[in-house]
């Protein structure tokens, strides 16, 4: 399997594209003729905020609808989007200041049951469908049963039929399987049209997990991509009154406030552009509205474009939230700022952690404390990013475009009646104030050396011509089925079968040419190391199993998965051991040392997590196997589809990168390391 050579080309074309899509014609508006700072930052009163803890309101509706967005400044046009709309929003009219779905803030152990309404107009009046390149060569939802191999010529066109697929994921939570909204899921208008996992418009989230900053977003199969680029996402905090961090944050929300980052591109009409110029097309001929990473060239805060934020000289606490499709953030605060970094994707932290800055991939999230304190009345702070895109070896960001997030301006004057947060960090890697009120246990120490699942895993890029075809884990597509012998799941697709309550050793070997920002549904894992490795050295008896084995791009991984490899793990890779550089070993960063459920996995290294398969207060114990600490039976299906992991590049995942995996009640049957076939 050839690794990537990445060939960047810049032209006009790139910056003045006019292209037909489904009829609609739309030519770039340069993100450095937008204005900075103009308009600002949507915050609670523009994006709804739900209080899912009051008493009574635990169901509550979300409409999936479409209307306008004022995203770029005033006096430009508003944009038409999708968005998740609560019932106290459908009276409003007119343009709406955010696109963003609601704030929906949630009490733990307080069970919440939102409905799903897929409300979007009929593809044949949709102002938003024309404007979104559906692939139909992907393995995609595919509402109308289009079939490819008999109507090639119908699926190298754009679809733009009238039912429109959605799924909602609540991304970070501990969730049944039936209610996981997996890509599977999806459902058209009125449920016209469903996938084999949908449960029906109503979800239940028992909400039992620890406080922390989860999300939810769509999910629908092959056209993700699309539907969160069109404004398919929102914020879902989970507040904990019993054990509130230490000392006292600040104010949810007048001083706690989600910071939403995303990348977009517009039309000179002000329309939402999904530019396929951005990241040229390798492959056209086979897929023709595909393209590996799609970057935008303006930067949109809550759903504004380069917003400001008017803030009192005390501490806020940002709640940071990649929603971008495929663009890291390497954040910074000028004038000297620093973050204080309080929190992790699923959890808080063991100690505040001071950094000078915060590198997010898509899906992660950090929560952290900025001091402007010390600021004097009507300076200016900016946001900054110097993230290279396709991350970490593309090109810089934009001067004065790209890499600039938001400003901040200390405009207000201190209320004294809210006292401010005392909390402080120290430097980037010592501890800082303590903020959990229980140690966050290291679950590797549940891992049963003899008998547990260690697993090896590669992240692939398969290529054609011009360039990835597509991007697959462990070499195999997502609907890819029967290579695991003696079949016990009902599509026979999944490979990673981890038993409840288990603990596992998952090292993951990217082999592309990328950084992933890999997310695992149902479970919150902790990093315990990433290593270098010969990427040429161990590429090269990679691809020659490959070929001696008969095992096709795609086709799965060159052994048979479940027998162990020299390391001792399961996965069908040739063991990474011996090309592994020790020596440069290193622990993850001190702000990434929490709860994670998306983890950013780098080109030409093994990142190790240990993940268990258990709620994340459940104390270390290595007989928890077949134990399940969840209100719910994460092993029960209604339906064939259990989970999935994945990676959080979105235009990665809806090209095969994802992987489908069932919860069961004993651990997964392996063969040890010589066994010639393991039934």
């Amino acid at each position: 399997m050839k690794r990537r050579v990445r060939i960047i080309i810049t032209s006009l074309s790139c910056l003045f594209l006019m292209v037909g899509i489904a009829g609609a014609q739309q030519i770039l508006m340069p993100g450095a003729t937008i204005p900075k700072f103009v308009d600002p930052l949507p915050v609670a009163g523009d994006i709804t905020v739900v209080d899912a803890t009051a008493a009574g309101t635990p169901a509550f509706n979300i409409h999936i609808q479409e209307f306008q967005s004022q995203i770029l400044p005033a006096g430009f046009p508003a944009s038409w989007v999708w968005g998740y709309l609560t019932d106290t929003d459908l009276p409003v009219t007119g343009v709406r200041p955010s696109f963003l779905g609601p704030v929906v803030v949630a009490e733990r152990n307080v069970t919440t049951n939102p409905t799903y309404l897929n409300e979007l107009p009929l593809g044949g009046v949709s102002n938003v469908l024309p404007l979104l390149p559906i692939d139909q060569t992907l393995d995609w939802a595919n509402p109308d049963g289009t079939d490819c191999a008999s109507t090639p010529d119908v699926c190298l066109s754009s679809y733009n039929g009238d039912e429109i697929p959605v799924a909602a994921h609540l991304h970070g939570g501990e969730v049944a399987p039936s209610y996981d909204g997996g890509p599977d899921a999806w459902f058209t208008q009125g449920n016209a049209s469903t996938g084999s996992g949908f449960p029906g418009n109503t979800y239940e989230y028992p909400n039992e997990q620890q406080e922390s900053t989860i999300w939810f977003h769509d999910h629908a199969l092959g056209i993700t991509r699309l539907n969160v680029y069109a404004g398919l996402a929102g914020v879902y905090p989970i507040i904990d009154p019993d054990n509130p961090p230490l000392p006292a944050m600040p104010k949810f929300p007048e001083y706690d406030i989600p910071l939403i980052i995303q990348d977009r591109s517009f039309d000179t009409n002000g329309q939402i552009f999904y530019n396929l110029a951005s990241n040229p097309q390798p492959n056209p001929t086979v897929h023709p509205y595909w393209i590996p990473e799609f970057i935008g060239d303006t930067i949109v805060v809550n759903g504004k474009t380069w917003p400001n934020l008017d803030v009192e000289p005390r501490q806020y606490r940002f709640r940071l939230v990649n929603g971008s499709n495929a663009r890291f953030y390497d954040l910074n605060m000028n004038r000297g700022l620093k973050f204080i970094v309080i929190a992790t994707d699923d959890g808080y932290l063991q100690t505040a952690i001071s950094s000078s800055n915060v590198v997010i991939g898509p899906g992660e999230r950090y929560e952290v404390i900025v001091d402007f304190s010390k600021k004097r009345q009507g300076q200016k702070v900016v946001m900054t990013n110097s993230a290279r895109t396709p991350f970490p070896g593309g090109e810089k960001p934009t001067m004065n475009g790209t890499d600039t997030v938001m400003q901040f301006t200390v405009a207000l004057p201190l209320d004294i009646a809210v006292p401010n947060t005392t909390i402080v960090g120290e430097n980037d890697t010592t501890v800082g104030t303590p903020i959990r009120s229980t140690p966050l246990e290291p679950i590797v120490e549940g891992f049963d050396p003899v008998n547990g699942i260690r697993r090896q895993l590669t992240l692939n890029e398969v290529i054609g011509v011009g360039g990835p075809l597509e991007l697959v884990v462990n070499n195999s597509k997502f609907n890819l089925a029967g290579i695991l012998p003696g079949c016990t799941t009902p599509l026979c697709r999944e490979t990673e079968l981890p038993a409840i309550g288990d603990t596992e050793i998952w090292e993951v070997i990217n082999i592309s040419a990328d950084a992933h920002p890999m997310h695992t549904h149902l479970v919150s894992f902790q990093i315990l190391d990433r290593t270098p490795f010969r990427a040429a050295q161990y590429m090269t008896q990679y691809d020659a199993l490959l070929f001696a084995n008969g095992v096709p791009d795609g086709g799965g991984p060159p052994n048979q998965y479940n027998i162990k490899n020299a390391d001792g793990a399961i996965g069908g890779n040739p063991a990474i051991g011996p090309f592994l550089r020790l020596d440069a070993r290193k622990p993850p960063l001190p702000y990434e040392m929490g709860w994670k459920d998306t983890a950013i996995m780098y080109p030409g290294e093994v990142t190790r997590i240990a993940v268990r398969w258990a709620t994340t207060d459940t104390p270390v114990d290595m007989n928890l196997v077949e134990t399940n600490t969840f209100s719910f039976d994460p092993t029960a299906l209604e339906g064939p589809v259990g989970y999935v992991w994945h990676c959080h590049i979105i235009d990665h995942e809806d090209n095969e990168m994802m992987r489908n995996y069932v919860v069961g009640t004993t651990r997964q049957s392996v063969c040890p390391f010589g066994t010639v076939i393991c039934q």
